[in-house]
């Protein structure tokens, strides 16, 4: 066994149906915009999906965006969003949002309340990893709230948010809500139910191919909704750019697949991920940040005492692929605002990482990467005696 992929939380493994499915795409040519019987056919193939994608997460075909991957989507909500928000809502001017949310959320948030003269207000997190309710409602009472984005499910420490009561609370207070849902594959995921304004998607967290998302928003058809790129006119305007038929069709298939396997995959990746913890309590001091309960079935945030995290990932490549946090942060080891939220030590931070099981591992794979992990630690400590 030469080297055992542990970062399924970054970027999963296309399956190999999505890759079929795709296959016939790639060898076909055709512009879906063309008026001609190849873009006809491109075309009525991009709209078959998006009656698939719109009966899974039950939406109207016309509240559905395809984009680039995540990022795109969540800043086409956040840019457009709040703009078009603040116009229904011109008194209004704090966004809510917390530290558990991604970059592409946190990022864009900072330049558009910057642009727009809006205050972020972060909502405290509990040592469990999840948001605060009773915080959120008292920072509604005492603000004039305009918008609010959460994740459904963290990317780092896997927790799972109670979006329905934070749905359900911002609707009662007429808060736009935008939910960034890329790593929530195996939360059930109803737009109508939810009552939520802006939900985003990410093809290459749920087996599908990179480079293509989902925007799914109730605001759409809203004159005011202001595209983020012009060009063709594109999807009614809204995101100009040839569709890539391929993508579209490998994202839609990942969703189907998930949507038969999500019930039995959970159980399996969840007794996959207790093997992994027990055979790192076994053998080592651990620490895990996060709930085990409210949880993304295959993600482990764990610290090990007394190692450094980037010195132990560094010495086991190329044998054992895992994580510091979120691919985005790269080696970045600056002491983040997560992490002090829920209550981890600067110390505990510095020997903690990111390890996640998913579709395609096997306890033989997860054993060899103790094997590997232990190796090291033994090396280690002998080092220091000498």
């Amino acid at each position: 066994m030469n080297a055992v992929y542990l970062d399924y939380n970054a970027s999963t493994p296309c399956d190999p149906l999505v890759i079929e499915s795709m296959a016939p795409y790639w060898l076909s040519f055709g512009n879906p915009h063309s008026n001609h019987i190849f873009g006809y056919e491109k075309q009525n193939v991009i709209d078959e999906c998006i009656e698939k994608l719109s009966e899974i997460y039950n939406c109207l075909d016309e509240d559905v965006i395809f984009t680039s991957g995540a990022t795109e989507a969540n800043n086409l909500a956040i840019f457009s969003g709040i703009k078009l928000a603040l116009k229904e809502n011109s008194e209004a001017n704090v966004i809510l949002t917390s530290y558990l949310e991604h970059k592409s959320v946190l990022e864009p948030l900072k330049v558009i309340a910057k642009k727009l003269n809006l205050t972020i207000i972060y909502i405290d997190i509990d040592k469990n990893g999840i948001l605060d309710l009773v915080d959120l409602r008292q920072k509604l009472s005492e603000n004039h709230v305009l918008w609010a984005s959460f994740c459904m499910t963290n990317g780092e420490i896997g927790t799972n948010q109670p979006i329905q009561q934070l749905a359900k609370i911002c609707s009662e207070n007429g808060i736009v809500i935008h939910v960034d849902a890329s790593q929530a594959g195996y939360c059930d995921i109803d737009f109508d139910e939810l009552d939520i304004d802006y939900l985003t998607i990410s093809g290459h967290k749920i087996y599908g191919p990179t480079g293509i998302g989902l925007l799914i928003s109730k605001h759409l058809q809203n004159s005011e909704f202001e595209p983020m790129i012009y060009g063709g006119g594109q999807q009614n305007g809204l995101r100009s750019g040839t569709l890539p038929t391929p993508l579209i069709v490998g994202l839609t298939k990942a969703v189907e697949i998930l949507q038969e396997v999500k019930e039995s995959e959970t159980q399996q990746l969840a007794e996959l991920k207790s093997y992994l913890l027990r055979q790192l309590q076994a053998k080592f001091e651990v620490k895990v940040q996060g709930s085990l309960i409210n949880r993304h079935p295959g993600n482990l945030h764990v610290s090990i005492q007394g190692i450094d995290s980037l010195q132990l990932l560094n010495n086991l490549q190329p044998h054992i692929a895992f994580s510091l946090g979120s691919a985005c942060n790269g080696l970045n080891r600056d002491y983040p605002s997560l992490m002090k939220e829920i209550g981890v030590d600067k110390d505990d931070f510095e020997s903690s990482f990111r390890i996640t099981v998913g579709r395609m591992t096997t306890k033989e794979e997860i054993d060899f990467a103790i094997q590997k992990i232990s190796e090291f630690l033994k090396l280690e400590h002998s080092a220091l005696r000498f």
